[in-house]
Order: structure tokens, then C-alpha cells, then sequence
């Protein structure tokens, strides 16, 4: 199955909003199942429009959220033609994203990450750009936007501006013209919402608001028995996928020095998740795509197409299972009830 799905075919491209469907079609059944978290009672300037939907119509909310991760997934397809991640091109990791997102219902009920993530997804693309152009300024200025609208959504994004920088000493040589761009960049989205609210006697507001997001503390994820197996699973395969990658794995120097990017941006994600105590482990989410990327590589281009099998399989297991038993606590008690 895996080796069939790997293939660029336009079957495999109509298998993905399918496969969506299916996996989101619950929420749509039910729309009304929806958890409320702190972005939702406080949200953020961009995210306040979407909220609005939700509270309108439950069902409406369901059905934008849908939209959101369709429009994630045609921005995943289309940046896979433009820029190469996989050495061997292929829509895998899109997929496997799919299937991640899918596991929580924090993520798959109406959420300002998604559109967020769509920001974050520009910002990189952006950023990826900026290989070897060594006095570009209008690029990298974008990134600049891009990462400070994704906030505008869903502040924590805030910390993946660290990103940025981190990108362009990776990236190009040292020009100063082009750290000044992507700092105004940052600011200009932020420079224009203060300014209006200032002019509109919103900034009180506004100060609130983020408060609330960036310096307060919420209650985490409420995680069970199955994601969370899931999730050291997962972790134990991206060690290994990491390891491959970023050692041997890899011979194209562009394409490598994309995924040492990527390290960095699951290490800010994963230094924000556990030792800032306002972040809530939300922010996870957006290292969902990084990990997609490093394992669809390593198992892309592994020797042994029968191991890429076996994982990918027991990836359809555990989305199987995480859909099938959502609730079952990390206390085994009710096993002797």
C-alpha cells in the first residue's frame, strides 16, 4: 500500500480530501461536540471572525474547520511542487499530517492553529526561498508578515519568529539589510493592529487579549491512553527518521539544510511546550508537520520497502484505534470497576 501511495498520481491526490472527510466526518455529524479552550474564550484579532461562525451555527464552525485543513493541504501540495523536501518527490508527508491532525479532537474541532499553521506554512516557503540569495530583501520580508499574521491567530506562534533568523544564518551569508527587512516584516502586522486600535480606543482591548493568550496559564491537553502510545511511538520513529536524515540521508545540501531548519522549529515548538509555563501544549501541534516530513523521507528511502510497509500500516492502526476508542483514561481503574 505504501508503495503505491508514494507515487505523485493524480488518484493519490484525489485520495487525500477523501481521506479527510472520513476522518473529520464525526465532527460534521456531530457538530455540537466542541471543547472549549482559552483561545476560543479570548481569541485573537484574526481568530475572532472564525469564532463568530462557530457561535452562530456549530455545524458552520465544523465546516470551516474542515475548509481550514483542506486549505492546509492544497498549500502542502502545491509547495511540494515548488520546493523539494523529499529527495524522492512525494505527497506522503501530507498524508501523514493528515493522519497526525487527525488524532486529537482539539485539532479537529474549529482551532486557530490551522489557520495559523497555513501562515507558518507561507513563512517557511518564504524562508526556503532564501537559499543561496545572498541580497534578496522583498522574500524575506514576507517571511517576515507571514510569521507575524500566523500570531495574529494564534499568539504562541509568536516563538517561531526565532525561526527566521535561525533561517538566515543557515541559509545565506550575513547581510544586514536582510535581518532589517525580516524585523520590520515581523512588526508591521503588529505596528498596523496597534495603531488601529489605538485610533479605534481598542488598545485596552487588545492588551487584554493577548495577556490573556501569551501571559497567562492553561490547563494542557487532556490526553488518554491511545494518543498518548501513539505518541511515544511516533516519537521512538522520528528518532530514528531525525538520526537518518540528518546524517546519511539526505545528499542534496538544500534539502539538508531544510530539514536542520525543521530540527529547529520542533525544538522551539518542544522548548515552548515544556519549560514556558503560559504555553499550552497546543502548540504541539505545529510540530505535527515537521515530524511528517522527517518520517516520510526515512521511509521513502529506506532499503527494506518492506519495514516503510509495517510502519506505515501500524500508522493506520493507531489512527484506527485513536478514532475507535478516543476515551480511554492513562488510569486503568475502570478495568476492575
Amino acid at each position: 500500500m505504501f508503495q503505491f501511495l508514494q507515487r505523485n498520481t493524480s488518484f493519490n491526490l484525489i485520495l487525500l480530501p477523501i481521506i479527510v472527510l472520513l476522518l473529520w466526518g464525526s465532527n460534521l455529524l456531530h457538530p455540537e461536540v466542541f471543547v472549549s479552550h482559552y483561545y476560543d474564550e479570548t481569541p485573537m484579532i484574526f481568530y475572532q471572525p472564525l469564532m463568530a461562525i462557530q457561535h452562530w451555527n456549530v455545524f458552520a464552525g465544523q465546516l470551516v474547520a474542515l475548509l481550514l485543513i483542506t486549505a492546509n493541504i492544497l498549500l502542502l501540495i502545491r509547495t511540494n511542487t515548488s520546493i523539494r523536501l523529499i529527495e524522492k518527490r512525494s505527497i506522503v508527508y501530507v498524508l501523514l499530517y493528515i493522519l497526525f491532525s487527525s488524532c486529537l479532537q482539539d485539532f479537529r474541532q474549529l482551532n486557530p492553529m490551522q489557520p495559523a499553521l497555513f501562515f507558518v506554512i507561507l513563512g517557511m516557503v518564504a524562508l526556503f526561498k532564501m537559499y543561496k540569495n545572498e541580497r534578496e530583501l522583498r522574500t524575506i520580508f514576507e517571511c517576515g508578515v507571514y510569521f507575524s499574521i500566523a500570531t495574529l491567530f494564534y499568539a504562541p506562534t509568536i516563538y517561531l519568529t526565532i525561526l527566521i533568523f535561525i533561517g538566515l544564518i543557515t541559509l545565506v551569508s550575513f547581510y544586514w539589510r536582510q535581518w532589517l527587512a525580516a524585523i520590520v516584516g515581523v512588526l508591521t502586522p503588529f505596528a498596523l493592529l496597534f495603531t488601529l486600535a489605538f485610533c479605534f480606543d481598542a488598545l485596552p482591548q487588545q492588551i487584554a487579549v493577548w495577556r490573556a493568550n501569551l501571559l497567562t496559564i492553561h490547563s494542557d491537553l487532556t490526553l488518554t491512553l491511545v494518543p498518548i502510545i501513539y505518541s511515544v511511538f511516533l516519537a521512538l520513529v522520528f528518532i530514528i527518521s531525525a538520526f537518518y536524515s540528518l546524517t546519511r540521508g539526505i545528499k542534496k545540501v538544500s534539502i539538508r539544510k531544510f530539514y536542520l531548519i525543521f530540527a529547529f522549529f520542533l525544538a522551539i515548538i518542544l522548548s515552548a511546550a515544556f519549560f514556558i509555563p503560559y504555553v499550552s501544549m497546543d502548540i504541539l501541534f505545529f510540530g505535527l508537520l515537521p515530524v511528517a516530513i522527517y518520517i516520510t523521507n526515512y521511509m521513502v528511502n529506506i532499503r527494506q520497502p518492506i519495514l516503510a510497509e509495517v510502519l506505515f500500516m501500524i500508522i493506520i492502526a493507531f489512527v484506527v484505534l485513536v478514532h475507535i476508542f478516543p476515551n480511554i483514561p492513562l488510569s486503568l481503574e475502570f478495568l476492575h470497576s
